[in-house]
């Protein structure tokens, strides 16, 4: 990974984030108390050096990513609970798309896809109904008598360096 003036802290947190796109996860993983953690991630991730290096890593590194049931459920929360008005907007009677780097990863990974039609721009969602299918059926909620225990899923994630 290249390196634009890091300490060896910003450098393990980098490598944590690229690999998970959690910047509190990366934190922990660079060393910083659980409990300040978030936070910490959110300052790393907006300092310019860290920046550019998770840009230039962005491009240049083999996008990998650790298949893990927690992943996958972070994906399905994504879709299950997108929002159509994170994508565009309505001011004066004319509808404004929101510029795709100010998206988070968990909005972005609820886009299905994007085009121009030569009319105007289409922006399609992934089948929301399947989503929230998904989980309730991973959360055993069409089985009789059976309370699920509920699940954290962080919808946050990589930030505007990733585009």
């Amino acid at each position: 990974m290249e390196q634009a003036q890091l300490s060896a802290r910003e450098r393990r947190f980098a490598e944590a984030f690229l690999e998970s796109g959690n910047p509190a996860a990366a934190a922990a993983a660079a060393g910083y108390e659980a409990e300040r953690a978030a936070a910490a991630g959110e300052k790393l991730l907006a300092r310019p050096a860290v920046q550019e290096t998770l840009r230039k890593a962005w491009k240049t590194r083999p996008r990998v990513r650790t298949v893990t049931k927690n992943a996958i459920l972070q994906e399905l929360a994504a879709i299950a609970f997108s929002d159509f008005t994170d994508y565009v907007r309505v001011e004066d009677g004319q509808v404004l798309i929101t510029e795709s780097r100010d998206l988070d990863y968990s909005r972005r990974a609820a886009i299905a896809g994007i085009k121009d039609t030569g009319k105007g721009v289409e922006i399609k969602l992934h089948d929301k109904q399947k989503a929230l299918e998904l989980l309730a059926k991973y959360l055993g909620l069409f089985e009789a008598e059976t309370e699920a225990a509920p699940i954290r899923v962080e919808l946050g994630g990589a930030a505007e360096w990733a585009e």
